[in-house]
Order: C-alpha cells, then sequence, then structure tokens
C-alpha cells in the first residue's frame, strides 16, 4: 500500500517539476520576443532617419512611423 502512495507521489512530483519547466522556458520565449521585436522597431527607426525619411511603407510601418503617401516620406512620432 505504501509502494502505491510512493509511485503516486513520483509521477506527480515529476508532473509538477516538468511543468514548472516547462512555464520557465515558455517566459523566457516570451521576453526574448519581446527584445527581439524592439530591437527591430530600433533598427527599422534608425533606417528612416538615416534616409531622410524617404523610405517604403513597409519600412515606415515596421518603425512605427506615419508614411505620407504623396510626398513619399514617414514621419516618425
Amino acid at each position: 500500500m505504501i509502494r502505491i502512495y510512493l509511485i503516486v507521489a513520483a509521477i506527480s512530483g515529476a508532473a509538477i517539476i516538468g511543468g514548472l519547466i516547462m512555464f520557465a522556458n515558455d517566459q523566457r520565449s516570451i521576453g526574448g520576443a519581446t527584445v527581439r521585436e524592439q530591437q527591430e522597431k530600433a533598427n527599422a527607426q534608425f533606417r528612416v532617419r538615416s534616409a531622410k525619411g524617404r523610405v517604403n511603407y513597409d519600412l515606415c510601418d515596421t518603425a512605427g512611423g506615419v508614411f505620407d503617401f504623396a510626398k513619399g516620406t514617414c514621419q516618425l512620432p
């Protein structure tokens, strides 16, 4: 009888530890993605500023700016 309780406790403990490890890895992945997105936006803003605002719509959108179709320029906030 005691063996059954020990086996159940061991399996439960392993499941809890596995869940915690998966949760920690997921949180690390989310943090890395957030930092990567911030860096990509900063790089896009730098490219817009270095090109004196003359960029295409996609780069302007990535940088978080507003594209002026009449002038073909990007206005950053």
